[in-house]
């Protein structure tokens, strides 16, 4: 048995085609169903879309008992013996597939709607759960320096020690180009320390190797412990030097690994300067 479906395309329909209106529309069906289809509607004050799919019937219009409509109905139907007036089977099929063509636009139109409306929130989980991500490692290693500060007063022979996330440190959590997650820490100092990522907690062993090693100490940190009252000075009035492409490390330079829902854990303070050298990264490998 013949499948009408197959006879269904909806490519064929205007992209516009469920605004278009009045002699926008008869036009559209002129061309598509002929000039008997749209006649037909014209007549009956159907010119939209949705005043054809919400017609009862377009046909009923050859049951009504009217002298004004005898020459239509001569003209488009055949009538019988009996006075009733049956349709053109032409004329009908024209409509009829005009009218499916419709009803699956509308259909396709809300099934688009609704993919476009799950893959939109299926983003913003996604986003959701990744900055959440975020600011839980980023905690962990904010609460890991704290306690070593307060474990290594005594050491450092000092009664108050603290070092303070965005004035004498700054993170930054990245994915790498496999989408692997990394973490790099710049001391006050410039110094850039990578961490390593263990059993799902990034390892601060590196930094703390950079702010008291065996044979060395950050000089940054020496300094705040030899003169407590100079301590470094608060980042909102006295920035940090400009980062730049030479005292950043090579994974952190790289702009094509930074995902923009990441740059938001960076300070504040440091958020134009970094997207500078950024900008300047990319040209520089543009016209490498």
């Amino acid at each position: 048995m013949f499948q009408l479906d197959i006879l269904i395309d909806i490519s064929i329909l205007p992209s516009n085609i469920m605004t278009l209106r009045d002699d926008n529309f008869i036009d559209f069906v002129k061309e598509e169903a002929g000039h008997s289809a749209a006649t037909l509607l014209e007549i009956q004050g159907i010119n939209c879309v949705k005043s054809l799919l919400m017609a009862n019937s377009v046909y009923a219009i050859m049951d009504v008992k009217s002298k004004s409509l005898d020459g239509l109905k001569i003209k488009y139907g055949y009538m019988q013996d009996d006075g009733t007036v049956v349709i053109q089977p032409g004329v009908k099929g024209n409509i009829e597939h005009l009218t499916d063509l419709l009803k699956t636009k509308c259909i396709e139109d809300v099934k688009l709607a609704k993919s476009s409306k799950h893959n939109q929130s299926s983003s913003s989980t996604i986003l959701k759960s990744t900055s959440t991500l975020l600011k839980i490692k980023k905690k962990y290693i904010i609460d890991t320096l704290n306690n070593w500060c307060e474990n290594n007063k005594s050491k450092l022979n000092v009664q108050q020690f603290s070092l303070v996330e965005g004035e004498h440190y700054f993170i930054l959590l990245q994915n790498d180009s496999n989408g692997a997650l990394k973490c790099d820490i710049r001391c006050y100092c410039q110094k850039w320390s990578s961490l390593s990522l263990r059993r799902g907690k990034f390892q601060l062993s590196n930094f703390y190797r950079h702010l008291q090693g065996l044979n060395n100490i950050c000089p940054a940190l020496k300094k705040m412990i030899s003169n407590p009252q100079s301590a470094l000075p608060s980042s909102t009035n006295n920035p940090p030097p400009l980062i730049t492409s030479h005292n950043v490390p090579q994974q952190v330079a790289s702009p094509n690994q930074i995902p923009f829902n990441q740059i938001h854990l960076y300070p504040q303070h440091l958020l134009l300067q970094y997207q500078q050298i950024m900008m300047k990264a990319l040209c520089n490998n543009h016209h490498q």
